[in-house]
């Protein structure tokens, strides 16, 4: 069977701990990114965010040699998983 991605960037295995914060309410979101591509990011969260949300994403970087990423993202869709836990998926609509 071939499996054919559709995506225009490949995207990256990660395990990085990602804060998100909602841009209208200021609430913050602790959560896990999957992956990532050049135009967004999984990120698995123990709360629901809406769709259409507007987010400011920090993932720090494990080194000196990569620079953290830091942008606004919009939630494409937001899934329950298991356990209370969520996977929201992003846009990346602006690097900071």
């Amino acid at each position: 069977m071939i499996n054919e991605d559709k995506r225009r960037f490949m995207r990256m295995s990660v395990d990085a701990v990602a804060k998100l914060t909602e841009l209208e309410s200021g609430k913050v979101y602790q959560g896990v990114c999957h992956d990532l591509s050049a135009t967004g990011l999984s990120v698995t969260v123990s709360d629901p965010i809406e769709a259409n949300s507007t987010v400011d994403i920090f993932i720090d970087s494990s080194g000196d040699m990569i620079q953290p990423l830091s942008a606004h993202a919009t939630v494409i869709r937001c899934s329950q998983e298991q356990d209370e836990q969520w996977v929201v998926g992003l846009e990346i609509t602006k690097f900071n």
